[in-house]
Order: structure tokens, then sequence, then C-alpha cells
């Protein structure tokens, strides 16, 4: 065993020369500007310090200030069975850079046999051979020298695809937050328009009855009176959709968090209340290129890039030859009692060198093959990126222009309100007829219904703007997203 460790040791003393190509970061082919090109971006940013790396932390939900949402996001990141679905691809990616790295070093094997036999001699009948008993016990011990990387090359794949699986992870883990979010305020909205519905049929209820009572004293025509009616069953007419939407949007949501999609109101919290955060989580300052250090999909892309470089190594080294050792030491003996005794150990050394000779334009072609692909994933890679300027830079005017919009629908809900009020007043006193009337409830609850829609655009735009830029990071909020549940084996979901 001594001659093999020997051998072994020697061998991998002159393995380490790693052929193919070492990774680099590829250029992304285009100018990247010093800033954000989007309309007015500092608009949304603040003064928040980037650190690099630091594209996982801070639990930035917490910054619409609504302790259900909280509650819903934490279940969510428990149970989601997509979640948990990627923390088993990052157990296999573990399992698998393990066997990689195992194949780095000698493998030994140990054994033992006993046997007993006899046989005939043909040539001779009638003879039979005495019963023959042995017994061995051996060691055995596998080892290539890595003269070319390929076992290393292979290696560095494994890690790297360890590493791309855990960040692919995160990603959707921020990804499952955002859908939560953005559905938690779908509810909301859902939930007000209801509730607006709801408050504007008492009042078209109350007019039409002001309006019946005024036609049966005489003081206004029959057709003020069907007017009204008509207006009170067209309003009617729109709750029951707004109902089935907000129980999908509640299943929705519920299917996120892993529970079942029941699509009832929450016991703890009714959600008939619309809240809008008053002050929307913050965006960091940072530069364009940050992106590729903060989002944890983009870092996953370039690790699977780095897998797919690594695997060029491999599949390169498979051109040279393969050079193995093969050793075994043990005792052999007819007695067990003898075994181990001087006298009885054996010991074999075998130097194996395999070189592709007949075969070598598949293992060639196989070589081109892994070349294309990395150039395939650097090529993916790059469009990644740039789709993912791109997402900022859409997200950055959508959120500006949102609140443009909001601020002036704010304003057009209060005129709504208010015009709605005078001409209720100017039809009673019988200075205009009811179809002015009629029309101000219907912009009042049109723009007040806009208005709600509009917040509930503008917090999901800022959702998908703190997504797009692995943002924003507040150091005084130390649990993060990255603090999810270990991967383990037994992924199990409450009931």
């Amino acid at each position: 065993m001594k001659r093999i460790i020997l051998a072994a040791a020697t061998l991998s003393l002159l393995a380490g020369c790693a052929v193919g190509p070492d990774y680099r970061r590829p250029e992304l082919g285009t100018e990247v500007p010093a800033g954000w090109s989007a309309h007015d971006s500092t608009a949304v940013r603040t003064s928040l310090a980037l650190q690099a790396g630091s594209g996982r932390d801070g639990r930035w939900w917490t910054g619409f200030h609504d302790a259900t949402l909280d509650s819903l996001v934490e279940r969510a990141l428990a149970h989601n069975p997509d979640l948990q679905a990627a923390a088993a691809r990052v157990l296999e990616a573990r399992a698998l850079a393990g066997g990689a790295r195992a194949d780095r070093w000698p493998s030994i094997e140990v054994g033992g046999t006993a046997s007993r036999s006899k046989s005939a001699n043909l040539n001779f009948p009638g003879f039979v051979s005495p019963h023959l008993t042995s017994f061995s016990a051996s060691a055995t011990a596998r080892y290539e020298a890595d003269l070319w990387g390929r076992v290393a090359r292979g290696d560095e794949a494994a890690v790297a695809s360890l590493l791309a699986s855990d960040h692919e992870r995160a990603a959707l883990a921020r990804s499952i937050v955002a859908a939560v979010i953005n559905a938690r305020f779908e509810t909301l909205e859902l939930s007000g328009r209801t509730q607006l519905t709801e408050a504007t049929l008492t009042s078209y209820r109350q007019t039409l009855e002001a309006v019946e009572d005024r036609y049966r004293q005489g003081l206004v025509p029959s057709l003020d009176f069907e007017l009204a009616r008509q207006n009170l069953l067209a309003a009617q007419a729109g709750l029951p959709p707004l109902q089935q939407q907000l129980a999908a949007a509640r299943r929705r949501l519920e299917i996120l968090c892993g529970s079942y999609p029941h699509g009832l109101a929450p016991r703890d919290r009714p959600d008939r209340d619309m809240v809008t955060a008053t002050t929307l989580p913050s965006v960091p300052e940072g530069l364009p290129s940050d992106l590729l250090e903060r989002r944890p999909d983009l870092q996953a892309s370039e690790l699977r890039l780095h897998a797919s470089v690594a695997q060029v190594g491999q599949a390169k080294a498979a051109l040279y030859p393969r050079i193995s050792l093969t050793g075994s030491s043990g005792f052999s003996s007819r007695e067990l009692s003898e075994l181990g005794k001087s006298g009885t150990d054996v010991w074999s050394l075998v130097g194996n060198i395999v070189m592709p000779l007949i075969n070598r334009g598949a293992t060639k072609a196989q070589y081109k093959a892994a070349e294309a692909r990395a150039a395939q994933a650097a090529a993916g890679y790059r469009q990644t990126v740039l789709e993912a300027f791109a997402e900022v830079e859409n997200a950055l005017d959508l959120d500006y222009y949102l609140a443009l919009q909001q601020r002036d629908l704010g304003e057009a809900t209060q005129a709504a309100v208010q015009a709605e009020r005078l001409a209720a007043d100017r039809y009673r006193r019988g200075l205009d007829n009811i179809l002015v009337m009629l029309e101000s409830q219907r912009r009042s609850y049109a723009t007040q219904n806009q208005l709600l829609t509009v917040e509930r655009q503008r917090n999901a735009a800022r959702v998908n703007l703190i997504v797009a830029l692995g943002g924003p990071w507040d150091p005084s909020l130390d649990a993060t997203e990255s603090d999810l549940p270990e991967p383990q084996t037994n992924q199990g979901v409450s009931p």
C-alpha cells in the first residue's frame, strides 16, 4: 500500500496543467452609460450607499408598512412550492459538486473472499481432486492523474453550477416576494373598489328614493325616475365582477403562500379598507454596471456561463492521454488462521494509459460542441444583461409617469366629488335637470375607481423597480430574504 500511495503522490505532483480557457466575464459589446437615461430617474432615488455584493440584503417590503403583507411574505418564503423545488435543486447541485470534488482524490475499496471447491478430471474418470479452501483480504486503490485538468475542470463546472443554483433560488425568492406584494396590492385595490361600489350604490339608492318621492308628488317627470333607476341598476351590475376578481386575486395570493386557494377574506385582518403606503420604499443610488453584482439572476446567469467555459476545458482534456493507477495489497491463505502472517502478503500495481485514436473524431466533435455551447451561453448572458438594463430604464420611466398621473387623478377626484355635491344640490333646487346630476355621479365614481387602480399600479411599479435594480438595502433591516430556510431533503408543508 505504501508503494501505491507513493506512486499516486508522484502522479498528483505531475497534475495541475488544466487545458482549455480560463473564465473571464465577457464584454457586453456596447457602451454602458455612467448613469440611467430614463426620464428624471433621480426623482425616485435616495442617497443610500451602494455596497458591492449586498444584492440580497434587506426586508425591503416592510417599507410599505403593512403587517399583513409582512406575514404573507414570510409564509411564502417558508411554504411556496416553487421555492421548495428550488431548494431541492440546490441540494442536487450540492451533491453533484461533492461527487465531482471526490473524483480528484484516490478511491479505495476493501474486500475479502472465502472459497471452497473441488473438481473432476475428465481424462481420468473417477479422479476427483481434494477440496480446495482459500481466504483472502485486500485493499484496492484507484487514481487518475489529472495531467490535463479534466477532473479539475469538472470540479470547477460543478461548483459554478452549485453557486448558480443558489443564486437562482435567491432570484426566485425575490420574484415570489414581488408576486406576493403585487397580489396583496391587487386584493387591496379590488377591496377598495368593491367598498367604493357598495357606497356608491347606497348613494344611488338614496337618489332614486328622492327622485321617486318627487315623481309621486308630480314635481318631476317619469323620465327622471327611470334614469335614476337605470343609473342604480347599471352600477349594481358592476359589483359581481369585482367580487369575482377579488376572490380570484385572493386565491392567487394563497397559492403563492402555499395554502389552499379558498378565495376568502383573511380572518385575522379584513382587507376591505384600502391601504396605501404613505412612503414608498426607497430606491438605491447606483450605476447601470452595478446590476451585475446586485441581481442574483444575473449572477446565476454568469455562473452558468462559467460552468460552460469549464466544460470546454473538460472536453478538451478528453483529447489527451488519460493515465490512471490501480493497485491492490492484501493477504491470501488456505487457512483463515494463517491470514495476515508473514509470507501470505500479495500485492499488485498496474498503470494504465489510454489515448483516443479511432474515436478521436467523435471526441473532438464533443469539444467543438462544448465550445459552441459556451458561445451560446456568453451571448445569452449578454442578452440577459441588456434586458436587465431595459427593465430598470422602463421601471424608472413608469414610476415617474405614474407619480404624475396619481397626482393629477388625486386632484381630479377632489373636483369630481365636489361637482357631484353641487349637481345634486342644484337638482334639488330645480336649477338643473337630472342628467347633469347623474353624469356628475358617474364621473365621480369612475374617477375614484381610476385613482384606486393607479395607486395600486404605482405601488406595483415601485416593487418592480426595486426588483429590477436589485435593491434597496437598509442596514437597519438585518433580516433578509437570503435568510431562507436551509434546503432540506423533506420539504413538507404544514396544514
